[in-house]
């Protein structure tokens, strides 16, 4: 991990692509230390940078929330963009594929929050959603 005092920490769920990948480019156009996440790692979604950590994570796993938020040290500021879309009409929709929606798109920034809140002494979380 590259833990700079000087550099002010942003930790960005969902970065492998969309609003995620380029919220975590803005990022590192302005010097911050990124800590990039996904669910799957892609090491050629961002440019090489002695800024960058990529890590695994999936948002509805309460213990790999609490590994990212440990490896990746003090946070400045979170950006909850993991999610998943849902394409179709709503009664067609099976209850489990409603609940992992739910789980991942709802839950899933909440637990991060939290956890992310904790580990840095409390602080002030602020919320953007679609």
């Amino acid at each position: 991990m590259n833990q700079e005092p000087s550099l002010t920490t942003a930790l960005i769920t969902g970065c492998s692509s969309g609003f995620g990948l380029e919220t975590a480019r803005y990022f590192l156009e302005r010097d911050w230390r990124v800590v990039a996440t996904m669910r799957t790692l892609r090491d050629d979604a961002l440019p090489r940078s002695g800024h960058l950590d990529l890590l695994a994570l999936d948002v509805t796993d309460p213990s790999a929330i609490r590994d990212a938020v440990a490896a990746a040290g003090p946070i400045d500021a979170l950006v909850n963009n993991a999610g998943i879309g849902m394409l179709g009409a709503l009664e067609g929709t099976s209850m489990e594929t409603a609940r992992e929606v739910f789980e991942t798109n709802t839950l899933g920034p909440v637990a991060t929050t939290r956890a992310c809140c904790r580990s840095s002494g409390g602080g002030e979380p602020a919320w953007s959603s679609t």
